[in-house]
């Protein structure tokens, strides 16, 4: 394992707009990881876990014969003496580990909440930029490699509780975009590792093209709790469904679709309940009652765009602007906390 302090610079989550949402195929999970080095200030020897208040630390894991990068934010309130949960957040296509932690400001959450949050690389061509994640359609470097990156994701957390106390019922996924994607696809082929999940700006099933096959990630052995974030301006991921912008030629199925599967895969009661924000603008839809107290909720932003909600600003130079009367950091952890995994 490497590891060595991180300071975050200026990065654009994707390098361009038209180009947002680039995916992979499906990969079989294959189990297995190399044995890895760390590094801090110069010298090399066992691990020591970042002191409390470090900041951002990044590290890498060998799995499968490649070097896979990641960033990790410890909050403050870590000293190992009770086990904290871990949030995995994964960056959009084109996107990297450095620009999602900016973006999505989830390390200044984790040091009020008291999480560890981890910010994982994709694969790419050009070090840590053009980067993507395999889920299942699409196109880009972990299609054409078939890279298994739920092999590497439950290695990565296996191999951080390993080095960390981490509560193993509460173990979550997010992301954005393509990475939304992944975190749809860790629920359904890695259920036993993840408790719940918060897909934004995602979809559950799509196509390569139109005349491909469609692509639905499987229902979970056991449930996966699932909050998703959707807007209906999104240009990228259609919330009505059909062929996003950009120079991919993927074909989504409606939001709709992604929360009936998931509300079945969940066995949760097919009507939910609504509650409508003041001025109208958010909708969330809870199914609530599922096996083992599982929950699946519906976001939908009314003038939400491809963005992450209560952000900063938008994901790349351009891009849509995210809303403000909602956070999504918020929203998320608050299901989060209700929701460890399911006995």
């Amino acid at each position: 394992m490497k590891e060595r302090r991180h300071v975050t610079g200026k990065s654009n989550l994707f390098l361009r707009g038209s180009v947002l949402v680039l995916f992979g195929v499906f990969a079989f999970v294959v189990a297995g990881c190399g044995a890895g080095r760390f590094q801090r200030g110069g010298l090399r020897g066992r691990f020591q876990p970042p002191q409390p208040g470090a900041g951002t630390v990044s590290g890498s894991l060998n799995y499968q014969g490649r070097s896979r990068a990641y960033l990790i934010h410890v909050p403050p309130s870590y000293d190992g003496s009770r086990p904290l949960p871990l949030v995995l957040i994964l960056h959009g296509g084109m996107g990297n580990a450095a620009g999602t932690e900016k973006l999505t400001g989830l390390s200044a959450k984790a040091d009020k909440e008291g999480f560890i949050a981890v910010y994982p690389n994709g694969t790419g061509l050009l070090g840590d930029r053009i980067l993507t994640w395999n889920v299942g359609w699409g196109y880009g470097y972990a299609l054409r490699n078939n890279v298994n990156d739920v092999g590497f994701l439950k290695a990565l957390v296996a191999n951080l509780e390993n080095r960390y106390s981490i509560d193993r019922n509460r173990v979550y996924a997010t992301g954005i975009s393509n990475g939304a994607m992944m975190s749809y696809r860790l629920a359904s082929e890695a259920s036993d590792v993840f408790a719940a999940v918060a897909p934004v700006s995602g979809a559950a099933a799509g196509q390569k093209n139109a005349s491909s096959p469609l692509v639905v990630f499987p229902a979970p052995a056991r449930p996966v709790s699932v909050i998703a974030f959707n807007g209906r301006m999104d240009r990228m991921v259609p919330y009505d469904g059909g062929q996003g912008m950009g120079v991919t030629n993927a074909v989504y199925q409606p939001v709709s679709y992604s929360i009936s599967n998931w509300v079945g895969f969940d066995g949760c009661p097919p009507n939910p309940t609504r509650q409508v924000s003041a001025d109208g603008n958010v909708i969330t839809d809870s199914y609530a009652g599922g096996r083992g107290g599982s929950e699946v909720v519906l976001v939908t932003i009314n003038n939400g765009g491809h963005a992450w909600p209560g952000a900063a600003g938008p994901a790349w130079q351009g891009g849509d602007q995210p809303a403000n009367d909602i956070s999504a950091n918020d929203v998320m952890w608050d299901f989060f906390v209700r929701h460890p995994k399911s006995s």
